[in-house]
């Protein structure tokens, strides 16, 4: 009863469910295109899974050109029509065959259980190419020069014109690096602005910015850190851009700030490391502290460095002079 059962099922199935190949000539030239017409049908509310033809053969004797769209429409009896044409070719004379095409299909899109509809082998003649053997032979034409197109310049044109400008960058580049001069021949270490201005004026533009309040919590860390290293680097002399954190507190406290001051270095470098690397989430208050924080540290420690220059100064001036 299970395999009648089973046999009316697949009976049913196959009389809700009409697939077919057709060509528009049987006789066909080798190495000329010719279509297939691929056509289901299926019962409304059916889900077709189509073949996407994606290798470039259907056989070892048939190539595939060209896949047209895949078209659905409806007929009159609500019935689901797909179509598609595919442009073929063959390159072998004589008998060939189109091999049979599967198409997967499923009772509806939520069905688990997929089944294949196959559609009939198409036989074809393949031709040769006719030669008129009463014509006198010719030579063979070399190839014909094609002038070449905008389009095909255009790729060119555009790889010379980023090329320039790759170069015209690095060349640029080059130059912001070179050290700037001093009448007196002396090259100048660093910014042309202040460290402690260009601080000061990065702070606050950070502070403007708003980064954390809008959920960009790391980049807000990550700016705080790069401004108490390029400050760093330029008022102290200190290669902070290139060390970690831990080294760069350690080279830092080698300048005797004051420990309140120093304190508030190491809290918001370590903050900002937590928050980077660590995936740490500040809180509102944290994020407000940092910022107040790392502005103290470059007043005061500016200040710091200022009463230490100013002492170098006076004791330069009390030191006895040598003839």
């Amino acid at each position: 009863m299970i395999v009648v059962l089973l046999g009316w099922v697949a009976t049913a199935s196959a009389q809700e469910v009409e697939v077919s190949a057709q060509v528009k000539e049987t006789t066909v030239a080798v190495g000329k295109p010719f279509s297939l017409d691929l056509t289901m049908k299926v019962p409304y509310g059916y889900y077709v899974e189509w073949n996407d033809f994606s290798r470039d053969t259907l056989s070892e004797q048939i190539d595939i050109l060209k896949r047209g769209d895949v078209v659905r429409t409806a007929d009159a009896d609500s019935n689901i029509i797909v179509q598609q044409e595919l442009t073929l070719m063959t390159f072998d004379t004589g008998a060939v065959q189109v091999p049979s095409v599967d198409l997967v299909y499923a009772r509806s899109a939520d069905d688990p259980m997929r089944m294949k509809a196959f559609t009939d082998p198409v036989d074809l003649y393949v031709t040769t190419i006719t030669v008129d053997t009463t014509q006198a032979f010719r030579p063979v034409v070399p190839p014909v020069a094609k002038p070449v197109s905008m389009k095909e310049l255009f790729p060119w044109l555009l790889g010379a014109l980023l090329l320039v400008l790759a170069g015209l960058g690095l060349w640029l580049y080059l130059r912001r690096r070179q050290p700037r001069v001093l009448v007196d021949g002396q090259p100048v270490k660093g910014p042309v602005v202040p460290p402690y201005t260009k601080a000061i004026g990065d702070l606050e533009q950070l502070r403007q910015q708003k980064l954390w309040q809008v959920g960009k919590v790391k980049e807000y860390y990550s700016g705080l850190s790069d401004i108490a290293r390029e400050y760093i680097e330029g008022q102290f002399q200190v290669n902070a851009v290139e060390m970690t954190t831990d080294t760069i507190l350690e080279e830092v406290k080698e300048l005797h700030f004051d420990e309140r001051l120093y304190g508030k270095l190491k809290d918001t470098m370590g903050l900002s490391d937590l928050v980077k690397f660590a995936k740490y989430s500040a809180s509102s208050l944290e994020n407000d502290n940092a910022m107040n924080d790392m502005t103290d540290f470059v007043n005061g420690s500016y200040a710091h460095y200022q009463a230490m220059k100013a002492q170098e100064q006076a004791q330069e001036k009390e030191a006895p002079s040598h003839v």
